[in-house]
């Protein structure tokens, strides 16, 4: 399967390949992660885009959230919601004071200036959820209790609900309350 195209892939899976991915990084780490993500939840979509999100917010809890020496807890959890899956990554970690929840999404925003942080990765990962997934994104944090992001993503990409649509019609590419050409 081509990460970077379109394809069916199943949630489940895609979550388990990216912490096969990511052991090797994460075995160090004094802090755990878990996964409650409902079984069969089959997405029509770009697996590379949702792949490189998650990823994005695992390494920004494990560099954020808890640093190099705290203990504690990240939690993936996915359900379907109607047509979308609702996919929750709820940490324990340090929070975010609400002056940086407020610009968390913005480009070049770092907290870690001058520490390696280019301020793009939860800019890239907003992008990619509202772009190219279709879906949303949302930030819910409280210094000393944690963060919480909550993506629901359309399980069919929306460019295949449009394409399929015009299928199903039948008709032709011509808009609706447009005239014809002679």
């Amino acid at each position: 399967m081509c990460l970077n195209s379109a394809a069916l892939f199943e949630l489940a899976g895609l979550v388990d390949d990216l912490l096969l991915t990511l052991k090797h990084t994460l075995k160090e780490c004094r802090w755990s992660l878990e996964t409650d993500v409902e079984p069969g939840l089959v997405f029509d979509s770009f697996p590379g885009p949702l792949d490189q999100v998650l990823t994005n917010l695992i390494q920004n809890a494990q560099s954020h959230a808890f640093g190099s020496h705290s203990q504690g807890r990240l939690r993936i959890e996915a359900r379907r919601v109607r047509e979308s899956a609702e996919i929750v990554l709820r940490d324990d970690g340090v929070g975010m004071p609400a002056d940086v929840v407020q610009r968390v999404f913005e480009p070049f925003f770092t907290t870690r200036l001058g520490q390696g942080g280019s301020g793009l990765g939860l800019s890239i990962v907003r992008t990619l959820v509202t772009k190219k997934l279709g879906g949303t994104i949302r930030v819910d944090s409280e210094p000393g209790v944690g963060t919480t992001f909550t993506l629901l993503i359309p399980l069919v990409a929306p460019q295949f609900e449009a394409s399929m649509s015009a299928d199903a019609g039948g008709g032709s590419d011509i808009p609706l309350n447009q005239p014809e050409s002679p």
